[in-house]
């Protein structure tokens, strides 16, 4: 009888240890014991912690797949998906994983290729909604919607951190407020 795979179950424990303790401060054995599966079962699925690091981000992307989904729902207007998305966007004291990976890991190459993608996919859900708002005169147009959506993407990121800093949930229903009032067409 085949042993069972413990490769899911590895790589949703190291999403929750890295996202509570931080990348560089978790060990491969504090994620096998979070798991609940013998260290040998890590080596069977993963060369390296590097490699479920990156296995962890894409996992952790593909979960707020339905969080960006608002973004790209067209039954709503531009505003009202941008705030749709930032609604969604729970963070816990812990913070965003992409944040937290990015101020620890992006000096590495493989890393810093990977966050790369998962900033530039969501940039371009929030450069589309902008620029959709900017055609129906909804969204401010005195700069390109890819430059907004930028920002938007960089300041919210910066508003995550801010939350961890103050552990004050109120940050990032500022920040919603704000970055929809920001953006509104004068």
């Amino acid at each position: 009888m085949p042993r069972p795979s413990h490769k899911d179950k590895i790589i949703q424990s190291g999403l929750a240890v890295f996202h509570e303790f931080g990348y560089h401060a978790s060990g491969v054995q504090t994620i096998v014991d979070h798991a609940g599966v013998p260290k040998g079962s890590f080596y069977n699925h993963f060369k390296s912690k590097d490699e479920l690091g990156l296995e962890v981000l894409d996992a952790y992307w593909r979960q707020s797949e339905d969080m960006r989904a608002a973004l790209r729902d067209s039954t709503q207007s531009s505003l009202d998906r941008i705030d749709a998305h930032l609604a969604a966007f729970n963070v816990t004291q812990s913070g965003c994983l992409v944040g937290n990976f990015t101020s620890e890991m992006a000096n590495e190459p493989q890393f810093r290729d990977a966050l790369k993608d998962v900033y530039t996919s969501w940039i371009a859900d929030f450069e589309t909604c902008i620029a959709d708002g900017q055609r129906d005169g909804s969204i401010r147009d005195d700069e390109t919607a890819k430059s907004l959506a930028e920002f938007v993407v960089t300041a919210l990121e910066g508003s995550v951190l801010k939350r961890k800093i103050e552990d004050d949930e109120q940050t990032l229903i500022k920040f919603r407020n704000t970055i929809v009032t920001f953006l509104r067409s004068a």
